[in-house]
């Protein structure tokens, strides 16, 4: 009994420290990790908020990113969600100006699925050549709608990474 109480102590002991630990890969600075948190939150493609499209969905997401000598990847995480369904993931590089289109295969925005299991949860990783002049990127999840054009469900990031 006393070697399960200990064993118990030291994993909730892990779990404690590891976000601390992750938080503290270096972000903000250039060629290190950043960890970036995801909110409902439906942006344009210069990431400016439009506040006429209110939350639907319940997924949590966060995404790490790193960058190299001409490459940006990002390690994309959904959990929560609905099961078996497709979600986009889209990288998109800033500066960017509000007439530009962030679609995907538009120059600057990478993109990629993934497709929940049956917990609702996927991974995925994008990835790009950083294109000449940007400066940070960041990252718009979202399920399509079947009816309408604005998406169903959307996350997109907090913040914009420094690439």
């Amino acid at each position: 009994m006393r070697q399960l109480t200990r064993l118990a102590t030291a994993a909730i002991a892990v779990v404690v420290a590891t976000p601390a630990a992750v938080l503290t890969m270096g972000a903000g600075t250039a060629g290190a990790d950043t960890l970036m948190s995801f909110a409902q939150m439906f942006r344009r493609c210069d990431f400016s908020t439009n506040t006429f499209t209110g939350p639907t969905g319940m997924a949590r997401a966060f995404a790490v990113v790193r960058t190299g000598s001409s490459e940006v990847v990002a390690d994309v995480d959904i959990a929560t969600a609905i099961p078996f369904t497709r979600y986009d993931v889209r990288l998109i590089q800033m500066p960017r100006p509000s007439s530009a289109p962030c679609n995907a295969g538009d120059p600057g925005v990478d993109a990629s699925a993934l497709v929940t299991d049956a917990a609702g949860a996927a991974r995925t990783t994008v990835r790009g050549t950083v294109e000449t002049g940007a400066t940070g990127v960041w990252i718009f999840i979202s399920r399509p709608s079947a009816f309408r054009q604005a998406p169903a469900e959307f996350y997109t990031t907090d913040f914009i990474a420094d690439v």
